[in-house]
């Protein structure tokens, strides 16, 4: 009721930044596209102010119009703006410390991920004990079809990104076991939900496997993945299953920092 409150204030008397926000607040927290018409009934504007206001954040890019007519989602430069953030609030609050217990407890180097276009932007890591490991740094990019951590967030977007996505671009075979078929993928999407996890079984470097699970926000969104990846020797995938718990203790702390940092 207060949010809605806020939310009717706003759009009475703010400014038309203060419109344009409430816009693109609606938008980044839909599990989907949003249409123009439900944009009008939730944020109580007159629909040609609402028109005007995503007409301004397509031409800036931060919101794309989506495959069906008057629908709306987040867009490239939105999304860059998030990458930003993330890696900036992981420089000024103690994901760093947070991901530690879960290097103590497996020895393997650990790493957080986001989606930025069609790769995973790895914005924290913490190398494991072993000498024998993936030189990867933050800042780091990798694709989404083939790394836990991209198929987990991948899996977690609306169909019809998915369905982009998959489309885009060819999809690069980097080992035998890599899923360059997007029905295999979809398969391995729907398998990934139900789990609540994501399994990488040499996708993409031989002889390395990787468990990931997601990192949500407030409202319960994925918006990152924490992941453990070791030498294929040191972690199947039931090894990789007795490390859930530890993963998702981890990654609802992450979710708690951020959630801090926003406030």
């Amino acid at each position: 009721m207060l949010e809605r409150v806020r939310k009717t204030r706003a759009a009475e008397h703010g400014s038309a930044l203060d419109k344009a926000l409430l816009v693109l607040e609606e938008i980044t927290q839909s599990a989907g596209p949003v249409a123009l018409a439900d944009l009008v009934l939730r944020i109580d504007l007159p629909r040609q102010t609402v028109h005007r206001i995503l007409q301004q954040l397509v031409e800036a890019g931060l919101i794309m119009r989506a495959p069906r007519k008057d629908q709306y989602m987040v867009g490239p430069a939105l999304t860059r703006l998030s990458v930003d953030a993330l890696t900036s609030g992981c420089t000024q609050v103690p994901v760093r410390a947070a991901l530690r217990p879960l290097v103590d407890a497996t020895g393997e180097t650990c790493n957080v991920g986001i989606l930025d276009q069609d790769e995973v932007v790895y914005i924290e890591r913490m190398d494991g004990h072993s000498p024998l490991r993936v030189q990867l740094q933050v800042g780091s990019r990798v694709p989404f079809h083939c790394t836990a951590i991209g198929k987990l967030l991948v899996a977690n977007l609306h169909k019809n990104v998915r369905t982009r996505m998959l489309s885009a671009q060819p999809l690069h075979r980097f080992t035998g076991a890599t899923l360059t078929n997007a029905e295999a993928l979809e398969a391995a999407f729907v398998q990934i939900r139900s789990d609540g996890f994501s399994f990488n079984n040499e996708e993409f470097v031989d002889g390395l496997t990787a468990v990931a699970v997601p990192v949500r926000d407030e409202s319960g969104k994925v918006i990152a993945g924490v992941a453990v990846h070791a030498p294929s020797t040191r972690m199947d995938r039931a090894k990789a299953v007795s490390l859930l718990p530890t993963l998702r203790e981890v990654a609802a702390r992450i979710s708690g920092i951020w959630a801090a940092s926003a406030h």
